[in-house]
């Protein structure tokens, strides 16, 4: 009996030690989840608040000054809840601060942890490529009824006519001379991007206008080729 009992008592205290193991993993794993699942928001968030501490407000204040919200579309209430996400993973510590008969607020500073985590994102954006969801788009354009595609591409050419000309608009008005001696870098390179897209959104509608060439959109990425038989048995 007693043999019986201290196998029950040792398999018990493992099968509780493996549960309490296996929760503490779990909680370690998802943290590094949230973690690693950083994203654009993130980058102006812990920007802005490295240059100069800062509260929401603040943010909010600066992101339409500086016209940021043409890069990161983010609104008010995505702010707060990812600088709680910020500050619950150590990226930034707020400390609540009063001033006057004004409301209590909170002012955020930026930790070593997320002066590192900004420096590997700010590299993750600068050199980051083939994550287009374009491609994919174009990728599988067989698989949607090309009149369609084509009115959508139509309406999308006049938004990027429109959005070049705006931008057009302020790099003429920016003041001179800029560090980049075209114009303003943000909206040089925004324009130049766009005028790129709209090369490509014209080409695709001219394929899918086109009876012939349409018919050889035949599968997932066919709109890269042009010659080739995928269909073809392979030759050894």
């Amino acid at each position: 009996m007693g043999a019986i009992f201290w196998n029950s008592y040792f398999f018990f205290a493992l099968f509780t030690f493996y549960r309490i193991y296996s929760k503490l993993e779990y909680n370690v794993t998802q943290k590094r989840k949230e973690e690693i699942q950083m994203n654009r928001y993130d980058l102006v968030l812990l920007g802005l608040i490295q240059e100069h501490e800062c509260s929401g407000y603040d943010i909010i204040t600066q992101i339409k000054k500086r016209e940021l919200d043409r890069w990161a579309k983010i609104s008010t209430s995505t702010i707060y809840n990812r600088l709680i996400r910020l500050e619950k993973n150590e990226f930034i510590v707020g400390r609540s601060e009063r001033d006057g008969n004004r409301p209590e607020r909170t002012i955020f500073n930026i930790t070593e942890k997320g002066r590192d985590l900004l420096r590997k994102e700010v590299v993750r954006h600068l050199t980051g490529f083939n994550d287009d969801p374009r491609t994919l788009g174009y990728g599988f354009l067989y698989g949607v009824d090309p009149r369609d595609v084509v009115r959508s591409l139509d309406v999308h050419e006049r938004k990027l006519l429109e959005e070049i000309e705006r931008l057009t608009a302020m790099i003429n008005e920016e003041p001179r001379p800029t560090l980049y001696p075209e114009g303003p870098f943000l909206n040089c390179m925004s324009r130049d991007h766009i005028q790129v897209e709209l090369k490509y959104v014209r080409a695709a509608i001219a394929i899918l206008k086109d009876p012939i060439r349409n018919k050889q959109l035949g599968g997932y990425f066919y709109i890269n080729f042009g010659s080739r038989d995928f269909n073809k048995p392979a030759t050894t």
